[in-house]
């Protein structure tokens, strides 16, 4: 058995001696190699392809590798912009036990604020009062509903960064987050709202960015740009906040 199998094979390396020593036999022997190579690499990608693991948005196939966890456990610290037709409004501070202490910048004016489920306190003197909402569309930026929003958003593309950064881009109708926050079956023709999650090497989300001009723009009934842009870090590091005296 050995012995015909080495015929064999002797029978094919003097075929391919053969066919070396012409020209017209080298450039054969050289096309059949490229095709070989070729379907090796092929092979080879189509393997690694199918080893990853399945993190494709169904939509728009794109591969998605972020998660929320850090930002729904609700501990962080963070930094928050709201630009409303041109003016800006700032906070930074922690959250910890569904409660956040912090400091707000506004027409350059520092106010100390304390915000404890739906209850918003703010300093202006010595004594914290009860205020109205200080955040806009906290409905929409809330740690428990970003997951919704984007869940019925529409990822439209992905950047990555040198840094190692990457940020996923979603667009989201006002018909859909009206939906989302009460309920409702609104058939409006406005441009989409827009989403922009940043995630760090590790893949949690550390930064997301809304332009919510469409939504802002049908609750108003009038043009209106509006922009909010969230930082978050030191996920799990807030020690617990206590209620202020008022």
């Amino acid at each position: 058995m050995k012995e015909e199998k080495q015929k064999k094979k002797n029978k094919y390396i003097e075929f391919i001696k053969e066919l070396y020593k012409s020209k017209r036999g080298r450039a054969l022997l050289f096309f059949l190699f490229y095709i070989i190579f070729f379907v090796i690499i092929i092979s080879m990608i189509r393997s690694s392809y199918n080893e990853r693991p399945d993190y494709d948005d169904k939509e728009s196939n794109i591969n998605v590798e972020y998660k929320l966890d850090g930002i729904e456990n609700g501990n962080y610290h963070f930094t928050r912009e709201e630009n409303i037709n041109g003016e800006i409004t700032n906070f930074t501070g922690g959250k910890s036990n569904n409660r956040i202490e912090g400091v707000m910048t506004s027409n350059n004016t520092f106010y100390n604020y304390f915000i404890y489920d739906s209850i918003n306190l703010i300093k202006t003197t010595d004594k914290y009062e009860i205020t109205n909402e200080l955040y806009h569309f906290n409905n929409i930026t809330d740690d428990k509903t970003i997951k919704n929003i984007i869940n019925k958003s529409t990822l439209i593309s992905k950047t990555e960064y040198e840094t190692g950064n990457i940020s996923y881009n979603y667009e989201v109708t006002t018909n859909t987050i009206d939906s989302i926050l009460n309920n409702t079956n609104i058939d409006v023709d406005m441009p989409t709202n827009k989403i922009t999650l940043e995630a760090n090497e590790e893949n949690e989300v550390i930064k997301i960015t809304y332009d919510l001009s469409s939504y802002a723009t049908y609750i108003n009934n009038a043009p209106t740009t509006m922009s909010i842009n969230i930082n978050y870090s030191n996920f799990g590091e807030i020690e617990d906040i206590e209620i202020p005296e008022s």
